[in-house]
């Protein structure tokens, strides 16, 4: 996954005997960032080809550094700190949602969720089974994803739905 330029779809066995995709939804995880938002016009293609729903996702928290300093913690308010942090992803995905409903896409929605990405992405995928994951990674390998961590290798070990899986260029 991490070597390929190709786009890669990868799909879990199943012990079914006849295993039948029928796919309702392609989730897309943003996290405001131009590389994530790459993968959107394949999603389109595919949504209008497939008449799929298109469900924007994004996950959101209070990084561990806005509660501490060298010298001790800081005063956070914390529900204050959570809702700004929230009004700006929800703001974030709608004014994505009608990006992607420009692209021709006549079901779009979106979801914004407190939690770590890859935990939210596959608790979301769980509640409303039938979906692809659509997701853009770096391919980063070695000390660089051990330090930053892989959200899309996350989800693609954990998910239980298929995961197209879209190299940065």
């Amino acid at each position: 996954m991490r070597g390929t330029t190709n786009p890669l779809l990868l799909v879990r066995a199943t012990e079914e005997e006849k295993a039948e995709a029928t796919l309702k939804s392609i989730v897309v995880p943003l996290d405001g960032s131009e590389l994530a938002e790459s993968v959107l016009p394949t999603v389109a293609e595919l949504a209008k080809t497939l008449k799929l729903e298109v469900v924007l996702f994004r996950a959101y928290s209070i990084p561990y550094s806005a509660y501490s300093s060298a010298e001790g913690y800081y005063a956070v308010d914390y529900e204050e700190l959570l809702k700004a942090m929230r009004e700006e992803a929800v703001d974030y995905l709608e004014k994505k949602t009608e990006a992607v409903k420009k692209l021709g896409i006549d079901k779009a929605s979106y979801v914004a969720k407190e939690g770590f990405a890859a935990d939210e992405i596959i608790s979301l995928a769980r509640k409303s089974p039938d979906n692809l994951i659509a997701m853009c990674t770096h391919g980063r390998s070695g000390v660089k994803r051990w330090v930053l961590g892989s959200v899309t290798e996350t989800v693609v070990r954990h998910s239980a739905d298929p995961v197209l899986v879209i190299r940065a260029s």
